[in-house]
Order: C-alpha cells, then structure tokens, then sequence
C-alpha cells in the first residue's frame, strides 16, 4: 500500500494529521458495505473489520498505543439502524493490531446533531453537512487527558471516507477538548 494524494482531500485543511484506508470504494467492497450498512447484515462485521486490517502496513500507525474512537451515530439514526458500523469495525481491528500496539475503544464523541446522509450529498453538501456535529463527552478518560502529561494518539474509525469532511469535524472536537499528539482517520473504504 502506497502513499498517495487524495483528490478528494488535496488543498484542504483537515483536523487529522493523516487517513489510511483499506480498499477504494467500488465493486464488490462498496456492494458489501451497502449490504452490512443499509441492509442491516451486522454479521458482515467480521469481514470489515477483515477488510481494514490491511491499514497496518502503514508504519506509521505503529505508535505504541492508540485511543480507538469510532465515528458516532445520531441517536435517531443509530435507532433506525440498529447498530452504529463504524464501532462494529472497530470491534473488530481490536484483534488485528501488530504486535506492540496498544488499542483501546472508547465512544468519547457524541454527535449533537443530525445531518444528511452523506452518500446521498454532492461534493459541496457534503463538505459542509457535518459542521459542528460532534462533541467530546466528558468522561475519565478525558478528565485523564486532560491533566496529563501523557501523550495521547487517537485512530478514528470510519466505515466510508469520501471527503474526509466527517472524520474532519470528528478530529476538530477531539483537537479542541483533548490536544491529542496525532489523529489519524480509518476507513474501510475511500471514496
């Protein structure tokens, strides 16, 4: 897997420090993620959390310890769902993990507010729906953080990144409430 400019990203500032994906959406991956996420087939898990295991050839991912934060659901949509994808793969990569990497999960964003579907958005819309959805909860973990010296690293887990706009504002709120050293966006598929 080799490094590249993502025409998507390029001549934005983002709030992560860098993205890894494990596939490019298309064919039988995207018709695989529709499945799993629209078609309710959680038992696909296994198989996601299969096809973002290949983001661990990037060294740059073997910090010694990582906070795992899946991207969060509005709750009216994790309703309608039933389950929230992107904690469902993060699940999962807590098993593939290189030896000396430490990862631990933690649901510390809260999204405030319910947006559009992304994948139903153009480029425009879509730069601009997740604007201010997402907050850091206060928790132990983040009262930690806070008052430590500790360096923290932070992996957001996404299902899909398309214009990166999601993990983004996602990475903005962790900047303001936590000043992690480095996030880094993890998506399954880029678009």
């Amino acid at each position: 897997m080799g490094a590249f400019q993502c025409s998507n990203c390029k001549d934005r500032d983002l709030d992560f420090d860098f993205a890894v994906s494990g596939w490019r959406s298309g064919g039988v991956a995207r018709e695989l993620m529709h499945r799993f996420k629209y078609g309710k087939q959680v038992h696909l898990s296994r198989l996601m959390g299969s096809l973002v295991s290949s983001v661990w050839q990037d060294k740059r991912l073997h910090r010694k310890r990582w906070i795992l934060v899946p991207v969060p659901l509005h709750p009216r949509r994790l309703r309608e769902r039933g389950f929230n994808q992107s904690r469902e793969i993060a699940v999962e990569m807590l098993s593939q993990a290189p030896d000396g990497v430490e990862l631990e999960l933690r649901d510390i964003l809260k999204r405030v507010r319910h947006t559009e579907r992304q994948a139903q958005l153009d480029r425009s819309e879509r730069l601009r729906n997740p604007f201010g959805a997402f907050v850091v909860k206060s928790s132990r973990l983040t009262k930690r953080f806070k008052r430590s010296e500790e360096e923290l690293n932070v992996l957001l887990v996404d299902d899909v990144m398309t214009t990166g706009s999601t993990v983004s504002e996602c990475a903005a709120a962790l900047r303001e409430a936590l000043e992690p050293s480095w996030i880094a966006a993890i998506s399954v598929l880029r678009g």
